[in-house]
């Protein structure tokens, strides 16, 4: 149990901190440019915000995703759609946001203000977006089959998800790419002894989530400081150019996001 545990907190954390990387979904969006005009604490919690949802889709995802998946895929439309509207009104807030310091190089000038919804953005850009669902049970997928095809014990997680995935192919479209899984001997267990089984199974599925939200997390704090640390070697013209950018990549995320939604509606 032990190992498995270490196994499964490790792979957490790893998953979350390599997967938060890519600058390119919503969240990194709205963190870099903030990060950029120098709004540490408004960056940080949304991190924070964010990664408290992140906790509880990928908890989700592992366990009770298919018993959900049925019901909240009717709602995926107007979730894109609704969420979608809300990155519009961000990414017109990022593009109309103007640098003016003229001694953005010192490090005093670090804007401690407009912090107050940095959580709530966090919170809201993350709950809106039905992509996280599948998104962590395809990675948690292709995470626990690999790491079973290695000899790592992960408390059985990998067979959960595996069977998660069967239910949400049967349910849509979509297939996800197999990957082995290592087949292990089945002993015969008391009703006693599948219990505590189960219930170390959600225990994991826990740890695992949350070691994923503690990981994402991580890598978005040590980026903020990267990027106000060096922001000062940037002149305010180009700042203000780069987060002009990130704003119409955003709003270009959202767009498409509501012809998504649209789409399915028809």
């Amino acid at each position: 149990m032990i190992e498995s545990f270490i196994t499964v907190l490790a792979l957490g954390f790893l998953s979350g901190f390599f997967l938060s990387i890519p600058v390119a979904g919503p969240i990194s969006i709205v963190i870099t440019s903030n990060a950029l005009k120098g709004n540490r604490r408004f960056a940080i919690r949304t991190a924070i915000g964010a990664s408290i949802i992140e906790f509880f889709y990928v908890f989700i995802a592992i366990f009770g995703i298919a018993m959900l998946y049925s019901t909240y895929k009717n709602f995926i439309p107007f979730i894109l759609i609704g969420g979608s509207a809300f990155l519009i009104f961000i990414a017109y807030k990022i593009f109309h946001t103007k640098l003016e310091l003229d001694n953005i190089g010192n490090k005093s000038t670090i804007r401690k203000i407009k912090d107050s919804g940095g959580m709530r953005t966090g919170l809201i850009l993350n709950l809106t977006n039905p992509s996280l669902f599948l998104g962590w049970l395809t990675s948690s997928f292709i995470i626990f089959s690999f790491a079973s095809t290695i000899g790592l014990n992960v408390g059985g997680l990998d067979l959960i998800v595996k069977d998660n995935v069967k239910v949400i192919e049967q349910m849509s479209d979509n297939k996800i790419n197999d990957m082995p899984i290592v087949n292990k001997s089945v002993e015969p267990v008391t009703d006693e002894e599948q219990e505590n089984k189960s219930n170390y199974k959600i225990f994991l599925s826990l740890i695992y989530a949350f070691a994923v939200s503690v990981g994402s997390f991580t890598w978005f704090f040590y980026f903020v400081k990267f990027i106000i640390h060096y922001r000062f070697k940037v002149s305010v013209k180009i700042l203000n150019r780069l987060i002009q950018g990130l704003g119409v990549i955003l709003a270009g995320i959202g767009v498409y996001l509501i012809y998504q939604g649209i789409i399915m509606l028809i």
